[in-house]
């Protein structure tokens, strides 16, 4: 044993005998304890009380604020864009969460939202100028009046269509942004898609130019340029065709035109802003196109604008040809 085991031997054994209590004693003191514990045991089951209601509370404060929450005031409907042109399965999710297939509404109003199915598609005139269109398999939420919400899918906006075009008008510069999980895309007067998937943000822009604030970088897009915007990564900066195939589901989209008592020189431009290609006339052709004459058309355009240029020149004798960024235009054999 160590020296300190025996020291305390020695120091016990030193002690005197402790006294042992009487029966009495012993009867008061564990009454004394039972009336400790039952007070001890009585809080905690009364903290207990008061936690359980408390907790109660909560989730009525909870279910009160989620009520108080859908509840949607009673105020004006706001429209911010009118149906130009729509096919396929459309589905509109109203304020209140009601999701109703396109078949009579015209109007989109604050607060709605627009889903398109496989093969489906939506032209809109944006009422502060523009023209909006929505890609096959794209869900937009409308906001405010100077914005929308892309959550997936593409959208393709106009800063000037054509006039042409009924209703159409020109949107002032900065007027219309494209929100995204990944940015925020703000055209600066131009024609220019952006998509978005659970990957990346991708702005292609066609005319003009777009800024793009995204989560970590700023960039400005230009005419011939795609940006893709991945994650905390660098944005990659493409060059990219303002015509052909990656444009055609904007084309399939265009709202029908009225050319009734207009030139062949106007419906052509509306065609090349349309396929994002140069109109270059041979000089017989342009003499016809330019004769006041004989180039007044009648009547209204509905098919997309590669048909309807085609049908087009049938009527006047003329012919045109795809050749890389441009539209020849010239006298048929």
């Amino acid at each position: 044993m160590s020296d300190t085991g025996n020291s305390l031997e020695q120091l016990l054994s030193k002690a005197k005998p402790r006294p042992v209590p009487d029966e009495a004693s012993t009867a008061v003191a564990r009454e004394a304890l039972r009336a400790e514990w039952r007070g001890v045991t009585g809080r905690h089951r009364t903290r207990r009380r008061i936690l359980r209601l408390a907790v109660a509370a909560s989730v009525l404060v909870a279910v009160f604020s989620l009520f108080n929450t859908l509840r949607v005031p009673a105020v004006d409907r706001v429209q911010v864009a009118a149906i130009q042109k729509s096919f396929g399965s459309i589905y509109f999710v109203s304020e209140q969460s009601i999701v109703t297939p396109h078949d009579s509404q015209q109007n989109i109003h604050l607060g709605e939202a627009i889903s398109t199915g496989d093969d489906a598609g939506i032209a809109l005139a944006w009422l502060n100028g523009g023209s909006l269109r929505l890609d096959e398999n794209t869900t937009v939420e409308f906001r405010d009046a100077n914005s929308v919400y892309l959550r997936e899918g593409q959208v393709y906006f106009d800063s000037t269509p054509s006039k042409l075009i009924a209703g159409a008008q020109s949107a002032d510069p900065g007027s219309f942004v494209v929100e995204t999980a990944y940015g925020r895309v703000t055209h600066v007067g131009t024609q220019f898609v952006t998509g978005v998937d659970d990957k990346m943000l991708k702005v292609s822009v066609r005319e003009g130019s777009v800024d793009i604030d995204g989560q970590y970088y700023q960039r400005t897009a230009e005419r011939g340029q795609q940006i893709q915007f991945t994650g905390r990564q660098q944005p990659q900066v493409l060059s990219f065709d303002e015509y052909g195939e990656a444009w055609n589901w904007v084309a399939e989209r265009s709202p029908a035109v009225d050319v009734d008592g207009r030139t062949l020189p106007e419906f052509l431009n509306w065609v090349s802003r349309e396929l994002g290609r140069e109109i270059v006339y041979s000089d017989d052709a342009r003499k016809i196109a330019m004769d006041p004459d004989t180039n007044k058309l009648v009547g209204s355009v509905l098919d997309e604008p590669t048909e309807a240029l085609r049908m087009r020149m049938l009527t006047m004798g003329l012919d045109a040809q795809f050749d890389e960024g441009v539209i020849n235009v010239y006298i048929r054999n």
